[in-house]
């Protein structure tokens, strides 16, 4: 079975946004199994449908020299800190918005066209503009979704529970990290199918989950959320990035 079935759905994704509202939505960010950082966001209702506002903020450890060549050092510790705050409409496509790192204080500003197949990426740092670049996308339903931020997973789940696909299948943006708008955005394309509830406990508390399973070109993805739809844990498979709810635990069964 795919998506739930509508009237469930929406009386969800209602429920959902109303508690969304009212939550600190805390996350910790676990690379590998080990804490690496932290998230927190926030998710307004507006007239065109949501406004998300996030901050994330994380510290890779350098990788290890390699052990068959000597001549290759260690690699740096990847850090970073940003914040953001898109527009999403009802059906969970982006709209508008932009990151700030936090490092340089660098915007990267993401601006679909009218027509919504192409979208255009600017930076701005100090009133200064800088690069530029206009990205062509597949089609008008996309959603742009910054690693390390639960929030995007949250509207995702949210939006596509409340009006499903027919096929499943939605495209995301991932911004680069890089120093010019030009390097590292991402397209994947993802299908959303449910998966056999589970169970965590929240503050010490019992709860049971609903699970979502993700799945894109290097594999899949585990999304749980509690009953009225709030993310609890997102296991993003062979990324290796996890994010966990603070005072949540899965249960392992």
């Amino acid at each position: 079975m795919l998506l739930r079935t509508a009237a469930l759905i929406v009386a969800l994704s209602c429920t959902a946004t109303a508690a969304l509202a009212a939550d600190n939505n805390s996350f910790t960010l676990l690379h590998a199994g080990k804490p690496i950082g932290r998230a927190s966001y926030t998710i307004d209702t507006t007239k065109d449908g949501y406004r998300l506002r996030s901050h994330f903020e994380y510290r890779i450890p350098a990788a290890p020299a390699d052990a068959l060549n000597s001549d290759h050092g260690s690699s740096a510790p990847t850090e970073a800190q940003y914040s953001s705050e898109f527009k999403i409409d009802v059906d969970g496509n982006f709209l508008s918005g932009y990151t700030q790192n936090a490092a340089n204080q660098m915007i990267t500003a993401y601006q679909p066209d009218k027509l919504r197949d192409s979208i255009t990426v600017s930076q701005n740092q100090g009133g200064v503009s800088g690069d530029g670049r206009t990205l062509a996308m597949p089609g008008p339903n996309f959603l742009v979704a910054p690693d390390y931020d639960p929030g995007t997973l949250q509207i995702l789940l949210t939006t596509s529970l409340a009006h499903p696909h027919k096929d499943s299948k939605y495209t995301l943006l991932v911004p680069g990290n890089g120093a010019s708008p030009k390097s590292s955005n991402t397209l994947i394309y993802i299908a959303i199918h449910t998966a056999p509830d589970a169970t965590g406990t929240l503050d010490g508390k019992p709860v049971t989950l609903k699970h979502y399973q993700v799945s894109y070109l290097k594999g899949s993805a585990d999304l749980y959320t509690d009953d009225t739809g709030r993310l609890m844990e997102a296991d993003m498979g062979p990324l290796g990035s996890t994010f966990v709810r603070a005072k949540f635990a899965l249960v392992i069964q």
